[in-house]
């Protein structure tokens, strides 16, 4: 990427001078094709320019042509407000709530579901943080973008328990119960790593199931693709094979929330874990699965490459995908996503009510680019 690791890493710590001035210059290119909330950073030829100078609050509104006002009126179409204060200038983001990385959790009593939602699912284009060759840190809860793909951030493990230190806690934590027995170990021990859970509609002597147990029979079911760096589980559809019910991602037991994603979780070697949900028609090799995560194993190695092409590390195949998209790099036990100059871009979902804008920073809202100068 032309750039050292050692540069790479400094300059996504670094932040850029704050707009101090009385004045703010937005700068917007709108790409002409309206397809995924895509822009291409490649083509200037099919793009829309406009330019504000701004010194007071107001909006960018609009869909194929953005407008700037001022006035209070009641806003339709509204992409994002900007606010000054004290001679500094903030974007403040519609799609937040004040309790938005506390997701919603709603429970279906007879199904034991648990949907998560959150606001941005709601309202309008999320803003998104454009995120160039020099880098973000990555934390878990993010939520990325490369091209039209996009990535929750579930997991970053870089630091393993050894197997001694795994095996004393649990352990120490096991109890006998008489009154309940897995259905598949016939084990009536528990422990608070491993309890003994009720997650579909069997009753009677095989209504429980041990956690490891059900995450063991759970992977036999997956479809499961891996290569040395990288593996992918998949699903669409888990079932019961005696009740024949539909076992949710996320589920409810004995008062307690338990979530099916993390089966994959490794102990062995530092990873990090990605889930997607094929909403949008991605190909990614797996248009039969609704679901899936993607297990990235930082072993003996510190950088990992993303893109369409074979040699990449984790492959995403998806036409708005560059054959060699971006990069993950750990550093000081961290993760940083980094760009490689792809053509539909690497963004970071802003997730803060207000966003000081600072001067050389892009934004991208649906198919348009915003810069701030």
């Amino acid at each position: 990427m032309g750039n050292c690791k050692s540069q790479c890493y400094q300059k996504s710590l670094s932040q850029t001078n704050n707009v101090d001035c009385t004045k703010l210059i937005i700068l917007i290119k709108t790409w002409h094709k309206d397809a995924f909330s895509l822009f291409d950073y490649e083509n200037a030829i099919n793009v829309q320019e406009q330019r504000f100078i701004i010194n007071n609050d107001g909006y960018l509104v609009g869909r194929n042509q953005i407008e700037w006002i001022e006035n209070k009126t009641t806003i339709k179409d509204q992409l994002c407000k900007i606010k000054k204060k004290n001679d500094n200038y903030f974007i403040v983001n519609p799609n937040f709530q004040k309790d938005y990385k506390k997701q919603t959790i709603q429970e279906n009593e007879e199904s034991h579901n648990i949907l998560n939602k959150t606001i941005s699912e709601k309202i309008g284009n999320k803003i998104w943080k454009v995120i160039h060759e020099n880098g973000i840190l990555l934390q878990e809860g993010d939520v990325i973008k490369l091209g039209r793909v996009k990535f929750t951030i579930r997991q970053i493990g870089l630091e393993i328990k050894s197997q001694e230190q795994r095996f004393e806690y649990e352990s120490s934590q096991s109890i006998e119960s008489d009154q309940t027995m897995c259905r598949i170990c016939c084990s009536s021990q528990k422990s608070s790593n491993n309890p003994l859970l009720n997650p579909c509609k069997c009753s009677g002597s095989i209504k429980y199931i041990h956690l490891e147990c059900l995450k063991t029979w759970l992977r036999m079911k997956l479809e499961n693709r891996q290569s040395e760096n990288c593996i992918v589980y998949l699903w669409k559809n888990l079932e019961c094979e005696l009740c024949k019910y539909n076992y949710p991602s996320k589920f409810k037991s004995d008062d307690s929330y338990y979530d099916l994603v993390e089966l994959s979780k490794p102990n062995d070697y530092p990873y990090l874990m990605m889930e997607f949900t094929n909403k949008q028609g991605q190909q990614l090799d797996y248009n039969n699965n609704n679901s899936g995560v993607y297990i990235l194993k930082f072993q003996n190695v510190s950088e990992l490459k993303i893109g369409r092409s074979n040699d990449t590390d984790i492959r995403l195949n998806d036409i708005s995908v560059s054959r060699n998209h971006a990069k993950l790099l750990v550093h000081d036990k961290k993760v940083y996503l980094f760009d490689n100059h792809s053509k539909f871009g690497t963004l970071h979902l802003i997730r803060t009510d207000i966003l000081q804008i600072q001067r050389g920073m892009e934004v991208q809202m649906g198919r348009s680019l915003i810069s701030f100068q």
